[in-house]
């Protein structure tokens, strides 16, 4: 085996064994992130895909990892980095145009921050992406641009299933809160074998 292969397979064996398996919501008590930054395997070198997904090609391909600086650093402090791939460009337009009232907070962004951001998130918001669940999100909305990701009829259809009482939970606390559940929710990979749902304290 290479040293390249071994330092890869090493990093990944590394990151099952330390990553995200042990760290719920359940875990995390402080700040004003719903959620802490998973560490470890949420990092690997390797496309999630390229491990998780063998088997799984109905929901290929799926939505990218964010790996804009800014993105991250601005959109992912107080909850989730939602990939923009999960609501069409009208809604984020909605959402950029008035951070004055962003869910009940006024986000401050300096003009050359904005016009960043909007720009990163426009060029791969839901319209263009290829991602199968940007495909099914768009086929959903029927022309409407809500501004919340759990207010696309897809994302309503697949947890339909899911009392409503789970996302009361207070290691939950929102249907908003995706990673709270779906472990990978950072890497874009969103499927069964990565849902963890914590119990209630």
């Amino acid at each position: 085996m290479s040293l390249k292969k071994t330092v890869l397979t090493f990093m990944v064996l590394m990151a099952l064994g330390f990553g995200f398996s042990n760290l719920y919501a359940a875990d995390y008590t402080e700040g004003r992130r719903l959620m802490p930054k998973r560490p470890g395997h949420s990092h690997s070198p390797l496309p999630c895909g390229k491990c998780h997904l063998v088997g799984h090609e109905d929901i290929k391909p799926k939505i990218p990892r964010v790996n804009d600086v800014l993105f991250l650093d601005e959109c992912g402090s107080c909850h989730l980095a939602y990939q923009p791939e999960l609501l069409p460009k009208a809604s984020w337009k909605k959402i950029m145009g008035n951070l004055k009232d962003h869910f009940g907070d006024d986000v401050q962004l300096t003009p050359n921050k904005h016009y960043a951001l909007s720009r990163f998130i426009y060029k791969k918001s839901a319209d263009t992406a290829k991602a199968f669940r940007s495909k099914q999100i768009m086929a959903s909305l029927n022309g409407a641009s809500p501004i919340r990701v759990t207010e696309t009829p897809y994302i309503k259809g697949i947890h339909k299933d899911v009392n409503a009482d789970i996302f009361k939970r207070a290691t939950i606390k929102s249907f908003a809160n995706c990673e709270a559940c779906h472990l990978s929710a950072d890497g874009g990979l969103y499927y069964k074998p990565h849902i963890h749902i914590p119990e209630a304290k």
